[in-house]
């Protein structure tokens, strides 16, 4: 036996705004030799293989769970092979074809509509977490009665999700100015 490795797992979060760029960096572990095998919460599991060219793409959805057997059937018809799911993150790949990488959104707006819907469930957990916050600050008894976790915990978790509601919205912005094309 050689010892090379022949798995290995990444810790790497995913940011909203960055999921182009994260689709860049698994196409390029996939060009190393790195073929993705499971999508966990917090990262990746890699296995060893021959490299080689893929196109990796995510996208946000379904937008309904009812829709959802009609939104991976509509993937696969087109090509795509589901690899994992993190969160409400689908993650799809296909083998470039013509020497371009294939793209899930052929105009801004259908990548737009998904930032929204993003940017839906982050307001929605911000507004959740404030809601707990406040409650929590607003009971009886000094702040140092109170539990510490809802200040150690909530207040960054509320900044990562406004920090991520301006992000996805300049995201947006950019799209909206983007020539037609360069979705």
């Amino acid at each position: 036996m050689s010892g090379e490795k022949t798995t290995r797992t990444v810790v790497r979060m995913l940011w909203a705004w960055n999921d182009v760029k994260e689709g860049l960096w698994l196409a390029e572990q996939e060009r190393s030799g790195w073929h993705l095998t499971a999508v966990r919460c917090f990262g990746y599991t890699f296995a060893k293989a021959t490299p080689a060219e893929v196109t990796y793409r995510l996208d946000f959805g379904p937008p309904n769970r009812g829709d959802r057997q009609e939104y991976f059937t509509l993937f696969k018809d087109a090509g795509w092979e589901h690899v994992g799911t993190r969160g409400m993150w689908q993650y799809f790949r296909k083998a470039p074809a013509d020497g371009r990488a294939p793209d899930i959104y052929t105009d801004p707006q259908s990548r737009i509509a998904m930032y929204r819907r993003a940017i839906a469930l982050a307001v929605m957990m911000l507004g959740m977490l404030v809601t707990m916050t406040s409650a929590n600050l607003a009971s009886k008894g000094s702040i140092l009665s109170r539990e510490p976790a809802v200040l150690v915990v909530y207040v960054p978790l509320m900044t990562v999700f406004a920090y991520a509601i301006v992000r996805l919205l300049l995201v947006i912005s950019r799209l909206k100015k983007a020539k037609p094309g360069s979705a």
